[in-house]
């Protein structure tokens, strides 16, 4: 009796350690993430969806950190990457990876991204990731568990013209197309943002914005060869918009400063002649002044010499 309890306790003890690497829930993933694709953001291809986009027949890539945190070495034979076109992508570890409690270990897996008559490019794909435990660091060993790393449903596989449009449509939907409604012309229809003054800029962001709405309609219905010909011309147009806003707003810049300037230097210049003018009023007062000076002092010098001058002697009497 004493024996088969003693056996039973052991083997709940050996199931209980292989239920817990099994199934290793106080293990984790510090951080993970998609090395370098070509494309994350907002596609409004796929629901306007953001998605993570690899160009089909490069490397899509990534990586992530595990952190051992039980109190046993656990072995690692293999990193594993499955994608809902019906592959396992494997990295398979020889020797086995060997992470003692505690450790951190930066792992990375990359395969051939397909093309996409394989893994269509007009909706996302599913993915998980996992890494798979075995039992022990050298032959024979026994795969006992599997952790997920992680998945997700956003991948995308994109063809060189669907990644052209999104880097088209995602530099063009930033542009601040519209004036703020208190600065909105009254006679415009359409509020294309640009200086109204300048006729050549407002119909290139006009027809820039047509092209714009046209190319993102077309987008949206997945044809991208399309959509990337009128996204590519409000491209152009904008640009246009710009060089033309640039070279013109700039000249009429510098004609307005020219003006002032013209301005300014003939207020100075009549300032200078009104100071001139009064300068010569001044002169000319202070001579009429001295001038009438010059008489008073005659007429009183004529006086004083009367007063002074010696009287005749009286005729004898």
């Amino acid at each position: 009796m004493k024996e088969r309890i003693a056996i039973t306790i052991g083997l709940l003890s050996l199931s209980l350690m292989l239920i817990a690497m099994a199934a290793p829930v106080h293990a984790g993933t510090i951080g993970a993430r998609w090395v370098e694709p070509a494309f994350y953001g907002e596609d409004p291809s796929l629901d306007h969806d953001v998605v993570v986009g690899y160009l089909e027949n490069t490397n899509w890539n990534y990586s992530f950190s595990w952190l051992n945190s039980y109190g046993y070495p656990v072995n690692i034979s293999a990193v594993r990457m499955y994608f809902d076109w019906g592959k396992n992508y494997t990295y398979s570890y020889s020797p086995i990876n060997q992470i003692m409690p505690g450790a951190t270990q930066t792992f990375t897996i990359y395969n051939a991204t397909p093309p996409i008559t394989e893994a269509p490019e007009l909706w996302t794909h599913y993915y998980e990731v996992h890494i798979d435990f075995v039992n022990n660091t050298v032959a024979p060993y026994q795969v006992i568990g599997a952790y997920q790393v992680a998945y997700g449903y956003n991948f995308a596989v994109l063809s060189a013209n669907h990644l052209e449009c999104l880097l088209l449509w995602n530099k063009l939907d930033n542009v601040n197309w519209y004036y703020p409604m208190s600065e909105l012309p009254a006679a415009t229809s359409t509020a294309i943002y640009g200086p109204t003054e300048i006729t050549k800029v407002y119909i290139l962001f006009e027809k820039a914005y047509m092209e714009f709405q046209y190319g993102e309609a077309i987008l949206e219905a997945g044809v991208f060869g399309e959509a990337k010909t009128h996204l590519t011309n409000a491209d152009t147009m904008y640009g246009q918009a710009l060089d033309t806003w640039d070279e013109r707003g700039t000249a009429m810049e510098d004609a307005d400063l020219n003006n002032t300037i013209a301005q300014t230097n003939m207020y100075n210049a009549e300032a200078d002649a009104t100071r001139k003018t009064g300068d010569a009023a001044l002169v000319n007062a202070y001579g009429t002044l001295l001038f009438g000076l010059g008489w008073v002092f005659i007429g009183l010098g004529a006086v004083i010499y009367g007063m002074k001058k010696p009287k005749a002697a009286p005729p004898p009497t």
